[in-house]
């Protein structure tokens, strides 16, 4: 079993929760400890949007409680409409994330004897505010989390993995059904990619200096990511037409192999220039293999002319070779925008320390 930092932030988040709830008078450690749980949230800056939220709630909660059962009592019914009321209005308020603990508030305010009602309406509103508020503390400063390093390695595996798929059915390695089984597994891993990203995005940087670092590598990223997808289509329009591009002039097949493996060295030593072990001014593969593009595009060109009379697969075989074409120009555009960003951000960020947690990740 491997325990993640946000595990054993939770714990320390629960610990301490309880630790300080003992010393509050009126306070049961049972709901901060249940708060800072749920409180803790995948980001720093998450967590203060709901701690903000909470507070609301647990107000708003508190209130709603006192209200209802001052006017109408606190039989089940009575606690079933107010729960079912407080949903409403925090549906209205667009804060449905934090309704789940301030129900839970509810009920136990509304349950409790009618001459410490208050109070108890008191101490559920603080331990609220104090689990979420520990919960807050915890995640700024103790492990905060690095998703530009968990990001970074998911993109590069995930990209390695379809960069070795490419090649192999370039040359026609490997089984059709094993193929599609990988493209759903690349697919998948591409939304998990998509979602670190966001979680990259939600970082909160707190010292200013370090802010614009943060804004460039999110570009950076997001380049990174729109190659992966890239590279991810090509792969799946060359496996969707199979027989055409084998049926295909071998000199003409042997020309987009060599172009398409020609495009994921690229995009495999600019992984190397970012890692810091290539010199940003390397990877020079476009402009030295422009006669060699213009070469093939023509030759595309002329294969897939079809005049009248021309058959069915003639027109399957022009179709496949427009396809393709467009997925290679895409994934070329895509990779040369890389470069540019990754120079322009290496010659930048020359003492980034970002190398080192990218190079003990492989070392693992």
């Amino acid at each position: 079993m491997k325990l993640g930092a946000r595990m054993l932030k939770t714990g320390i988040g629960v610990a301490l929760t309880i630790s300080i709830a003992q010393w509050l008078p009126f306070v049961q450690p049972a709901m901060p400890g249940l708060t800072a749980v749920i409180g803790l949230q995948q980001t720093p800056k998450r967590s203060l949007n709901t701690f903000f939220d909470r507070m609301i709630a647990a107000f708003l909660g508190g209130v709603f409680a006192v209200f209802m059962y001052y006017f109408f009592g606190n039989n089940p019914l009575i606690i079933g409409i107010t729960i079912t009321l407080f949903i409403g209005i925090m549906n209205a308020l667009k804060m449905t994330n934090v309704i789940t603990l301030a129900c839970i508030a509810i009920v136990v305010i509304m349950l409790a004897d009618r001459d410490v009602m208050v109070r108890s309406a008191v101490a559920r509103v603080i331990e609220n505010m104090l689990g979420v508020f520990v919960s807050l503390i915890v995640n700024v400063f103790i492990l905060p989390p690095k998703y530009d390093t968990m990001l970074y390695e998911e993109v590069n595996s995930t990209t390695t993995e379809i960069l070795i798929r490419l090649r192999a059915i370039l040359r026609k390695n490997g089984e059709y059904s094993s193929l599609s089984s990988d493209i759903s597994w690349a697919e998948d891993r591409l939304k998990n990619v998509k979602s670190q990203y966001q979680l990259l995005m939600d970082e909160q940087v707190w010292v200013k200096t370090k802010r614009v670092g943060l804004k460039r590598k999110i570009v950076v990223f997001r380049s990174f990511i729109t190659s992966l997808e890239e590279a991810l289509n090509l792969l799946i329009i060359i496996h969707s037409h199979t027989n055409d591009v084998f049926q295909l002039p071998y000199d003409l097949r042997l020309r987009i192999r060599e172009r398409i493996e020609t495009l994921c060295a690229a995009h495999e030593q600019i992984f190397l220039k970012f890692d810091g072990r290539i010199s940003p001014e390397e990877v020079n593969f476009f402009k030295s293999t422009m006669e060699y593009r213009q070469k093939l595009l023509d030759n595309i060109y002329l294969e897939s002319q079809v005049g009248r009379g021309a058959s069915r697969e003639d027109f399957e075989r022009s179709n496949t070779l427009m396809l393709i074409t467009s997925a290679m120009i895409n994934y070329e555009e895509a990779l040369i925008h890389l470069n540019m960003l990754v120079r322009s951000y290496r010659l930048h960020h020359e003492d980034d320390d970002y190398q080192a947690d990218s190079l003990s990740g492989h070392n693992q």
